[in-house]
């Protein structure tokens, strides 16, 4: 059995996966953000759980938005109750096993690698847009990793100067990292949020404010332009950077059909004179995708992924 843990910002995932991939039982929670005992607490107790029930000790697997450091501490500023500390030591010693971890980015793209959206493509690229915005690169099966983990980390660029031009009233936002007009303080759920509030409206979740564009606000519409292309610029400029094949996107936004006609229709606006751009696409397994990954790293334990 494999275990895949999908660690994120707002909530985390467990699920329990066969050795043909099939997905057995599933488990969601808010993730304990700020209490890094709880959290750990959280995992044993899944994981204990699933060996019971299972009769077997899972290899387990987990995805997070960040890195690891040489000294094996989690950088993940978006989770800060694991930011600087040693998750997988500390799991591997209450566990009695190996614990594997790698970027949720990865992940998320290591799955639709393996049967889903970019299946055995050569030179693919995944973004997720979620509480942060995370990204991966991905050649012949390997994900580029870069001399410090840190490869990928798309979110975290400066948005297109293009877009600043066409909509001075767009504000620049300070980012967690320390940076100011990041792409993931526009295009994550939270950066719509924020957006959204600085129109002086109330605030709303993310859902809420596109279901208030798609019945015709005035704020919630405008919000969501300057989202989109944010969004649309972000993915040319790669596009144009790295030239790959597909481009596939994760996150609950991902999955809106909506998302990609607004792209096509952007996308040609921020490209270079006849470029014919990378084919943006949705992901396979939806939701699933990142817990389904950290599976992969655990059942590819031997495989030096990133």
């Amino acid at each position: 059995m494999y275990y895949g843990i999908d660690l994120g910002g707002t909530k985390t995932a467990f699920a329990v996966f066969n050795e043909k991939g099939n997905e057995l039982s599933r488990a969601v929670q808010a993730t304990p953000s700020q209490n890094y005992e709880a959290l750990l607490s959280l995992i044993v107790t899944w994981v204990t759980a699933a060996d019971l029930e299972w009769q077997t000790q899972g290899r387990v697997g987990i995805g997070f938005p960040g890195a690891v450091d040489k000294e094996g501490h989690l950088l993940a500023l978006n989770v800060p109750a694991v930011h600087g500390k040693p998750l997988i030591a500390d799991l591997t010693w209450r566990l009695a096993r190996p614990v594997y971890a790698d970027n949720d980015a990865n992940c998320f793209l290591l799955s639709e690698y393996q049967g889903g959206a970019v299946d055995q493509c050569h030179w693919c690229l995944g973004l997720t847009l979620g509480t942060g915005v995370g990204g991966a690169l991905l050649h012949q099966g390997q994900v580029i990793a870069g001399k410090n983990g840190g490869a990928g980390e798309f979110g975290h660029g400066a948005i297109h100067p293009m877009v600043l031009a066409r909509y001075p009233d767009l504000p620049l936002l300070a980012c967690g990292c320390g940076l100011q007009g990041c792409l993931e303080t526009y295009t994550s759920g939270t950066g719509l949020e924020r957006l959204y509030q600085h129109l002086g409206t109330q605030s709303l979740p993310a859902p809420a404010i596109i279901a208030a564009w798609q019945a015709g606000d005035v704020a919630a519409t405008t919000s969501m332009n300057w989202y989109l292309e944010v969004l649309a610029a972000g993915i040319a400029n790669l596009i144009t950077q790295l030239d790959p094949e597909v481009v596939v996107l994760g996150g609950g936004v991902s999955e809106q059909a909506w998302l990609y006609a607004q792209l096509n229709t952007r996308l040609p606006h921020y490209l270079m004179r006849h470029q014919v751009p990378a084919l943006v696409v949705a992901p396979l397994f939806g939701g699933t995708g990142g817990v389904r990954g950290a599976a992969l790293l655990a059942k590819h334990r031997t495989r030096a992924f990133s």
